[in-house]
């Protein structure tokens, strides 16, 4: 407490009171206005007491140094002669309370009361303090940022457009109209009923934001989008809205990317499109090129596989015509014993049964080869037995399966009927097997492979492995692709089990899944339908392929 007296008896008497109060007093007292001015220098200060007159001093001419101090402390008049309208006087200039000195009773109340004030006041410039520095950051950071701010005190009409606000649309402080109906009348009119219909939403609490993208015209005439964010800040006691702050954001570059990214989304669409169509004709190109390559294979299997009947057949001939011309000279000359007529006649039926044989098995061969043969190049459409067909691939492909030594185990019952296209599946087949010779046996002595399959409710379940080298789970989500091969520029396409993939799912309407890991061999496991749903047109490798298809694996992949 700082006490303004000339008195000691009346210092004393003050501060015994306060202690009795309770208080716990720090008293510091002055008597001239230098020493006052020295002690408000030090703002330690809870609470000024003044005597009215002193000799150098008094309430009036403290009370003056006080605010001259910048000090805001309770300040309370403690006096023996003031009068009534000095005390009125001094309540005006900024004095807190008076208490006479014959009434000391009532000053421990008027202190506790005028020191809670204080706090009051202390806590509100702080509070407020807070806030100028707040409205200061937050103003800073908009208007570093190049948000323009607008704040909308709504009963009025008046709108506070910040300078960034203005900068943005080229408007000088003086040609701005500080009210909503000049910032409505800016907005582009095919906008301004949708803005207007947000703002009602808004208003009404429908939406908890308000937030719209719109047109708005520059000064120099010019349309700008901009973005507004804002929400109602303060409402009446009826929830009427009272006063409501937004950001304002330039959108014109973002507009600008946006175009160029629509125009550039518009040309790669027709690049794709163009794209797409090269490939899927060169697709169509690549299929038919690995059709007659696949009948290819088949024709020289089939050749090889013929050239050992015929040849039997050529020789039983040439022994036949030997023995015949032998038994005929012998007749001839009278030579021909009854012995040597059986013995001529034996060996003349044993050349029959070998031509008879190798005859009937070139025949076999020679059906196959033409069931085959029709079914690759015309892709027919027939009711057929799964592993009639299955096996007349496989005798197609025995030249390449006894070279590289290797042996098919075919497990498929009789009987599982199909109406499909079988120069769609031998030409699986043929992939799949020329897939593990190539590279599942590579650099093997010998090799294994079982087909076997299974039908039920209309489903055909057919399961191919081998016991080659196996794929490594790296590449597996590879191997369908187009074009991917372990062999590149050693003769491998990578098209072999792509290929297949895309019949099994454009073909068959089926699915493909793999099975596989390094040293184990692969595992492919085909599901599909045994009547294969008819499509619009008749269905041709060439055309319905679609390099783009992405295999159903059970997230793996083989490899080509």
């Amino acid at each position: 407490m700082l006490l303004v007296e000339d008195s000691d008896s009346d210092a004393d008497l003050i501060e015994r009171c306060l202690r009795k109060a309770g208080y716990a007093v720090a008293l510091d007292r002055v008597e001239t206005a230098a020493d006052l001015s020295d002690a408000l220098s030090a703002p330690r200060w809870d609470i000024v007491l003044s005597d009215h007159n002193l000799p150098d001093l008094n309430a009036s001419i403290a009370l003056a140094h006080l605010h001259a101090a910048g000090l805001d402390l309770p300040f309370i008049v403690v006096s023996n002669t003031i009068g009534e309208e000095t005390a009125v006087a001094l309540m005006r200039a900024g004095a807190h309370d008076y208490v006479m000195k014959s009434d000391l009773a009532r000053l421990a109340p008027a202190i506790a009361r005028e020191l809670k004030d204080a706090e009051r006041r202390r806590q509100h410039r702080a509070a407020a303090q807070a806030l100028r520095a707040a409205e200061e950051r937050w103003n800073f950071a908009l208007e570093g940022a190049g948000y323009g701010v607008w704040d909308w005190d709504i009963p009025n009409g008046q709108v506070l457009f910040s300078p960034c606000w203005r900068g943005m649309h080229g408007y000088a402080e003086h040609e701005v109209v500080p009210t909503a109906t000049w910032r409505d009348s800016l907005v582009h009119p095919d906008d301004l009923p949708r803005l207007q219909t947000a703002l009602r939403q808004h208003f009404d609490g429908a939406s908890r934001r308000y937030k719209e993208e719109y047109r708005l015209r520059c000064r120099d005439g010019s349309w700008k989008w901009v973005l507004d964010n804002g929400t109602i800040v303060s409402r009446d006691g009826a929830g009427q809205p009272l006063r409501m702050i937004c950001t304002h954001v330039d959108l014109t570059e973002r507009k600008r990317i946006e175009e160029e990214l629509r125009e550039l989304n518009e040309q790669l669409e027709s690049r794709v499109e163009e794209r797409t169509r090269e490939l899927r004709l060169a697709m169509d190109q690549i299929v038919e090129s690995e059709k007659l390559a696949s009948l290819g294979v088949l024709v020289a299997g089939v050749s090889h596989e013929l050239n050992t009947p015929i040849g039997n057949m050529v020789l039983a001939a040439t022994a036949l015509a030997d023995k015949l011309a032998e038994l005929c000279g012998a007749a001839e000359h009278n030579g021909l014993t009854r012995s040597g007529l059986l013995q001529g006649l034996h060996e003349c039926l044993a050349a029959s049964d070998i031509i008879a044989r190798n005859g009937q098995r070139s025949n076999e061969l020679i059906e196959s080869f033409k069931r085959v043969s029709v079914d690759q190049t015309s892709q027919r459409r027939r009711h057929f037995d799964l592993r009639t067909t299955v096996q007349d691939s496989l005798t197609a492909l025995g030249a390449r399966l006894r070279r590289a030594k290797a042996t098919v185990e075919l497990r498929i019952p009789d009987g599982i009927e199909m109406d499909s296209y079988p120069g769609h599946l031998e030409q699986i087949i043929n992939n799949i097997v020329m897939n593990s010779i190539n590279h599942g046996f590579d650099g093997k002595s010998d090799g294994h492979i079982v087909i076997e399959a299974s039908s039920a409710d209309g489903m055909v379940e057919l399961h191919y492995s081998d016991d080659g080298h196996g794929i490594p789970a790296e590449v597996q989500h590879r191997v369908f692709e187009p074009f991917y091969t372990t062999k590149l520029g050693k003769g491998g396409s990578g098209l072999g089990l792509s290929i297949v993939n895309n019949l099994v799912q454009a073909i068959f309407k089926g699915q493909l899944r793999l099975d596989s890991a390094p040293g184990q061999g692969v595992r492919l496991h085909f599901s599909f339908p045994a009547l294969t749903p008819h499509a619009p047109a008749a269905p041709d490798a060439g055309t319905s392929l679609d390099a783009g298809t992405a295999p159903e694996l059970d997230g793996t992949a083989p490899a080509a």
